[in-house]
């Protein structure tokens, strides 16, 4: 038996995005937090200070504090992490080589297949979703 790795790039793609947001924030964090850090006599006890008490606005009538988005830098790289993780899948791939008929098409293809009847097939040719027919050639 042979194992073979299916990658989603759609699932790469958002756990890209969502690693992008989270690297992100935690620079605007770092970047609003440097001069008070940079001057302070204790670094971390400033840095500390500053998530607590210095206010962030995007928008104008909405502050938040810069812990928050610590807090939204840290989801967004956990997500991006599992997401990343759930969008590769093994399969293992056996058996011995059949070849398969289309029943509209008529056009014939080889795979590996364990069952005794094939499952609703997308034929390679017609591109219908179908129940082949074994064939032996």
């Amino acid at each position: 038996m042979r194992r073979i790795l299916r990658r989603q790039r759609s699932g790469y793609a958002l756990s890209f995005l969502l690693w992008l947001l989270g690297i992100a924030a935690l620079l605007l964090v770092f970047w609003k937090t440097w001069p008070s850090v940079y001057t302070a006599n204790n670094p971390f006890s400033a840095f500390w200070e500053s998530l607590w008490n210095e206010m962030l606005d995007f928008i104008p009538g909405v502050e938040f504090r810069l812990v928050y988005l610590i807090v939204f830098a840290s989801a967004m790289l956990v997500t991006g992490v599992i997401v990343f993780g759930l969008s590769r899948q093994w399969f293992l791939v056996g058996g011995e080589d059949q070849t398969l008929q289309c029943p509209w098409c008529k056009n014939y293809w080889k795979t590996k297949s364990h069952a005794s009847r094939p499952a609703m097939v997308l034929c390679p040719h017609c591109r219908h979703m179908v129940h082949p027919v074994f064939v032996d050639l």
